[in-house]
């Protein structure tokens, strides 16, 4: 455990060296025509910007939705901008529980004018006498104290929590600087436990990190003491927790799949049963749940930076088990002199139905100089068949970046379909994705025009993937295939990374560390970076 932990540091350390010295990690103009073509689409949809620059005054009010006239003429609700001729104009504003107010603005004809208001709250008081003192006093959105607070006229929700007592609720109305009493007389709780959940009501005693276990929450209402049972479908007992004094509404166990002996126990369905009492032995409750222990939920990061699963540059065939979910945000850039291309994206993954998963992405691009250029992508994976040495699924993606030019993700503007096949030797994968896809525009690295149509080709997609307790460290590569040019060149140039996921333990939360390029004949240029995620 030592010694990768070492190999995630030293990894860790080179992508930092990467992300430093981006100056002599290129070779050629490969990266000078990434970057032109992103910044080119960029500036012309900059300056359609400007073009777009909107006139007039524009009045918000803190909080919005008040009541706005001009010239004693309701002019709608804030914010309200209105196109006006050159004169002086009186704003007022109106908002029930807030004061009224007004202002007068000399406003030319053709400009730009934005008027912040802040409406003053209404006030009045209510006098509270609360038994007993230590109850949790609010109205859902401020807290209140025994005695005299200052509340917004108007009606409001009180509430009172205490453990051991049962919740209270009530009405009241603050009137203007006028003082209401309000009189709370809490009833003590008959013992009861309720709200039982699950974290995961199926799940995997192999899976590395905390995402091979399950935690057991449930809430009691007042004081006493109880124990959590486990039994197999036999009705044998394999587990038992003990709490032997409740002091709080929120309790909880996490199992990890094993018995009172520490021992996994096998798959199948488990009965949960939570027993307890009050303090005085009495008012004894029960409640019953199930839990599933199934050594098929594989649960693996897999990055998604291109599009769909699996390495950078080349989806896999696994896919997350139904109630899982992983999401993160990832940067990767390269720093040139005065130059730097740094794409931002947000990435998730979720399981709508048992053999389907939902990859959708959202990113832009941080150019010098110019406003972002962006992408975004969808696609669904379906597994058609899984064994313990070799998997295969199909996907179908649609992407869309407003670059049309260069295809520095693999990830280009159309509509594409993949068979990702794997062959497992635990811990390592091997991965072939081969890929087609359709488009109304073409890949040109070179800046030259093309004519307008559609135009396919394919993706050659390869990876190594180890998968090592709570590291996942990929290899992987892609290269475009076309009818026309089957070689690697400065103009088609191939696509390699190496990542690194870490699942930091008990926590659902990983770190990413990548480096990856471009690869022509005589250019190249070299990406790094890293990101956070949630898997579940």
């Amino acid at each position: 455990m030592k010694r990768i932990k070492s190999l995630i540091a030293i990894f860790f350390i080179i992508v930092l060296v990467f992300s430093g010295t981006g100056c002599i990690t290129s070779k050629g103009s490969l990266f000078d025509e990434v970057l032109s073509a992103d910044s080119d689409i960029s500036s012309e949809e900059e300056d359609a910007e400007e073009e777009e620059e909107i006139t007039g005054l524009t009045i918000k009010t803190n909080p919005s939705n008040a009541d706005v006239y001009i010239n004693n003429s309701y002019a709608g609700e804030s914010p309200v901008t209105e196109l006006l001729d050159s004169g002086n104009y009186k704003i007022s504003v109106k908002l029930e529980g807030y004061y009224s107010t007004s202002e007068w603005v000399n406003y030319s004809e053709g400009e730009n004018i934005s008027l912040n208001i802040n409406l003053e709250p209404i006030i009045g008081y209510l006098n509270i006498s609360v038994s007993p003192v230590e109850a949790e006093i609010s109205t859902g959105w401020d807290d209140l104290y025994e005695g005299i607070n200052e509340l917004q006229i108007g009606s409001h929700i009180v509430q009172a929590e205490l453990f051991g007592y049962e919740k209270w609720e009530g009405q009241v109305t603050i009137h203007e600087e006028k003082t209401t009493p309000l009189k709370i007389k809490m009833k003590p709780s008959v013992f009861d436990i309720s709200n039982i959940f699950l974290s995961r009501q199926a799940f995997n005693p192999a899976n590395p990190a905390g995402l091979g276990e399950s935690k057991i929450n449930f809430d009691v209402n007042t004081y006493g003491q109880g124990d959590l049972k486990i039994y197999s479908d036999q009705g044998k007992q394999i587990l038992k927790q003990n709490f032997p004094y409740f002091d709080t509404w929120d309790q909880s166990f996490v199992w990890d799949g094993k018995d009172n002996y520490g021992q996994l126990v096998p798959d199948g369905n488990y009965r949960v049963v939570i027993s307890g009492k009050d303090t005085d032995g009495m008012n004894p409750a029960k409640k019953e749940t199930y839990i599933t222990i199934d050594s098929s939920l594989i649960i693996r990061i897999r990055t998604t930076l291109n599009g769909t699963s699996g390495t950078m540059f080349c989806p896999s065939p696994d896919t997350l088990p139904p109630g899982s979910f992983q999401a993160s945000v990832n940067t990767f850039g390269h720093i040139e002199g005065e130059n730097y291309r740094f794409p931002f994206t947000a990435n998730a993954r979720i399981i709508p139905d048992k053999n389907l998963e939902i990859t959708g992405q959202a990113g832009i691009v941080i150019l010098p100089e110019t406003s972002e250029s962006y992408y975004f992508s969808v696609s669904a994976k379906s597994v058609i068949f899984n064994t313990k040495i070799s998997d295969l699924s199909w996907y179908l993606k649609g992407a869309y970046q407003n670059n049309h030019e260069t295809d520095s993700q693999t990830n280009f503007t159309g509509m594409s379909a993949g068979l990702p096949i794997s062959v497992s030797l635990l811990p390592v994968t091997l991965v072939l994705t081969p890929e087609i896809i359709l488009s109304p525009f073409r890949v040109t690295y070179e800046g030259t025009s093309y004519n307008s149509g559609f135009y396919y080709w394919g993706y050659g997609r390869a990876a190594l993937i180890f998968d090592i307790g709570s590291a996942m460290l990929g290899f992987s590569t892609a290269m475009r295939i076309t009818p026309y040019n089957l070689t690697i060149n400065d103009y088609n140039p191939i696509s390699a990374g190496v990542e690194l996921n870490y699942l930091i333990p008990g926590t659902g939360i990983f770190i990413t560390g990548t480096v990856s390029g471009e690869f022509g004949s005589s250019k190249y240029y070299i990406n790094a970076g890293g990101g956070i995620g949630l898997i579940n």
